[in-house]
């Protein structure tokens, strides 16, 4: 029997995939996987989770990363996108003072891009972690795609693979 910690970091990572699942169009798929394809809703999503902004607002980065802010926006120009769109926050104590609720309800901030980070900081209210709370649906956030597969991590590929699907899907 698990403690319950641990059930609930578990929880947040379920909930977390379901999310990703949902955004990228991918749940049902993801619910078949599972053996749960009775839960598939036959009516399709009418809303967004998340709080709709500009398609030309800003895109956040926030999460420790080996890779140099330098090497990511090297990767925002090979992509045609205006480096200016881009905030940064790299550094993992840095993160822990992040003023999050800069980016509720900001028309002006269009995607958050999140890796590794502290569960606490000042932006996580009364969830489990900022991450989790930023996903809320209608609590005014812009759209979250978090980076990583098994666990968090900002990479050369993954965040150039997160980018082209963004423009592919004429988001960003």
């Amino acid at each position: 029997m698990l403690n319950s910690d641990r059930l609930e970091e578990i929880i947040d990572a379920v909930t977390a995939k379901i999310s990703l699942a949902n955004r990228m169009g991918e749940l049902e798929s993801l619910l078949e996987s599972w053996g749960l394809q009775e839960l598939i809703d036959p009516v399709p999503e009418t809303s967004a989770s998340f709080y709709d902004t500009r398609k030309d607002g800003k895109i956040v980065i926030i999460g420790e990363s080996q890779v140099k802010e330098r090497d990511l926006l090297g990767i925002v120009k090979n992509l045609g996108l205006d480096k200016d769109r881009f905030e940064f926050c790299l550094d993992y104590d840095a993160i822990e003072t992040y003023n999050f609720k800069k980016l509720q309800w900001d028309i002006n901030y269009r995607l958050v891009i999140v890796g590794p980070m502290p569960h606490s900081t000042t932006g996580k209210g009364n969830s489990r972690s900022t991450i989790s709370e930023m996903e809320k649906p209608d609590n005014g956030y812009p759209k979250v795609i978090r980076l990583g597969s098994n666990r968090l991590k900002i990479s050369k590929f993954n965040f150039k693979e997160l980018l082209e699907k963004q423009q592919a899907e004429n988001y960003i």
